[in-house]
């Protein structure tokens, strides 16, 4: 008969253990202010408090904006077709250093060039300008790593650092003049995913319990 209770009682639990806890995520946001490339920054993330819950996973969002200029000029005494990217690389990291998500915002250009027109200006035939260049990229990273949860649990903030590095390119001719002018901007969002227990659900399983057990002895005093 003992056997017969203590199934029935974990049968009991299961039937309650569906309505224990639920999930539930907070958001953070931050930013980067727009400024010229090659910058090293942070931004400052509130840690999730354990008294809230159980963390289950962090995710970073990247969201990475680059604009500037590009310029050309094809030296080559010889036709070609000049392509070049402006581009930003944009890095959130871990206090430590260690990379969480990369963002890389990109625009190209294309162009036929003639030889070259004996004059450095970034125009005429041999040569391009492009101003007011704007490209967007978004990114994303989710860990569950111990390590991970561990570093971003607790009071207070974590500082984490944000890299915008210049990351333009061109190409198309062996003999080339090229210039960028680059800013970035970034924009963070961290997301907790977290599971909160229902202490008056438990409660409520654990008075179910009780009373299942003392009517199972009543039951087994009147046989």
């Amino acid at each position: 008969m003992r056997s017969k209770i203590i199934c029935a009682a974990f049968v009991l639990a299961g039937a309650f253990s569906t309505s224990v806890a639920r999930a539930d995520i907070i958001v953070v946001d931050a930013s980067v202010p727009l400024q010229p490339t090659n910058f090293t920054t942070s931004v400052s993330i509130p840690k999730f408090d354990t008294n809230l819950g159980i963390l289950n996973s962090v995710t970073f969002v990247l969201g990475g904006h680059v604009e500037g200029s590009a310029r050309f000029e094809s030296l080559d005494s010889e036709p070609a077709t000049i392509d070049m990217e402006l581009a930003a690389q944009i890095t959130l990291q871990r206090p430590d250093m260690s990379t969480l998500v990369v963002a890389l915002p990109l625009v190209m250009t294309s162009d036929n060039a003639t030889a070259f027109d004996l004059v450095i200006d970034f125009g005429g035939t041999s040569g391009k300008s492009y101003d007011n260049l704007t490209a967007d990229d978004l990114e994303m990273f989710t860990t569950m790593a111990p390590a991970d949860l561990l570093l971003f649990s607790g009071p207070g903030s974590i500082l984490l650092p944000v890299l915008g590095e210049g990351a333009s390119t061109g190409s198309g001719a062996g003999n080339l003049l090229l210039q960028f002018a680059t800013s970035a901007s970034a924009d963070v969002r961290v997301i907790y995913d977290y599971t909160v227990p229902e202490p008056a659900t438990a409660g409520l399983m654990g008075l179910g319990l009780l009373g299942f057990v003392r009517r199972t002895r009543r039951n087994r005093v009147a046989a």
